[in-house]
């Protein structure tokens, strides 16, 4: 099993309510959730422990918000919580391992259009579709395959409010799926390096006519068009530096900047959506405020009620 990158995030910007005051973490190794401000990367609050609690986690990994809840993929507890935005403090949970349709096995990413998530459910290689309101069950597609109504480990998922984007892990491509019904639409990629091919892609984000990608073994994080998922742009390779990452697994969008879960070097890096370019980061290995054991994903507050 990849551990994630989630990813996440609202399309169709110009129709919503807007804050990019805070972005929240998935620490996964701590078993914990952190908020963080998005201007300076600075430490605000964290919640979370190891353990099955209502107040604890066993490695999470997908994180998405409607603005007043945020909804989280407790990978190892096989369940989704959701949790106020304001205080972190607990509201409810769904989920047990197995194969149901109120079971997951090792879910991995999560997105919301407002009204309903989505779900990567990784190790039982389908898409399901649950309220917002209550988590209950809507609708699945998805056995293991390379065919347009298979996956081989969904790990990541985004949506721009009329499709959703999918990271298939093991079959290196990018699925495009409708949201109503979760049918197929288009696909790209194979195993490789290329500009159309990926090494285990996880996270993936949406923003103004883009997608963002961590092409995970390839240490690099992509930017494709929406439209038809064509090639525009990469950076990075394997190490420390400024330009460089190890096992990126989640990023998320705001009109400027991508925010990128480096997650082996154990860091928060910030960048320039419009080129790339390096910003800012935060983060070395530990328990710490401003410390992360292997971070995963990373989303925003974005819909305001």
């Amino acid at each position: 099993m990849p551990t994630l990158g989630c990813p996440n995030r609202f399309g169709q910007a110009a129709q919503l309510v807007l804050d990019y005051t805070f972005c929240y973490v998935t620490d996964s190794g701590n078993h914990r959730l952190v908020k963080r401000k998005t201007s300076d990367l600075s430490y605000v609050s964290k919640i979370g422990s190891l353990g099955s609690g209502n107040n604890s986690f066993k490695f999470p990994q997908g994180i998405c918000s409607d603005g007043t809840h945020l909804y989280i993929t407790d990978t190892s507890n096989h369940r989704v919580v959701k949790r106020l935005v304001s205080d972190l403090s607990y509201v409810s949970k769904i989920g047990s391992y197995g194969a149901g349709n109120d079971q997951f096995s090792q879910p991995l990413s999560i997105c919301t259009d407002g009204n309903y998530i989505y779900i990567a459910d990784y190790g039982n290689h389908r898409i399901i579709k649950r309220n917002c309101s209550d988590l209950s069950y809507v609708s699945k597609i998805g056995s293991l395959g390379s065919g347009n109504d298979e996956f081989s480990g969904p790990s990541g998922i985004c949506t721009d409010m009329t499709y959703l984007y999918i990271t298939d892990y093991g079959n290196h491509r990018i699925i495009k799926r409708n949201c109503s019904d979760l049918s197929y639409v288009s696909k790209i990629g194979t195993e490789g390096s290329g500009d159309d091919q990926f090494e285990y892609p996880i996270g993936i984000s949406y923003m103004l006519g883009y997608l963002f990608i961590t092409d995970t073994e390839n240490s690099r994080l992509v930017k494709r068009s929406r439209l038809d998922l064509s090639y525009v742009s990469k950076i990075g390779t394997e190490g420390v530096g400024n330009d460089q990452f190890n096992n990126p697994k989640g990023c998320w969008c705001d009109t400027e900047y991508v925010y990128v879960t480096d997650t082996c070097n154990h860091r928060i890096v910030k960048r320039r959506m419009s080129d790339l370019s390096y910003v800012s980061k935060i983060g070395s290995s530990g328990s710490g405020d401003d410390q992360f054991n292997l971070p995963q994903c990373i989303c925003i507050k974005e819909l305001l009620a």
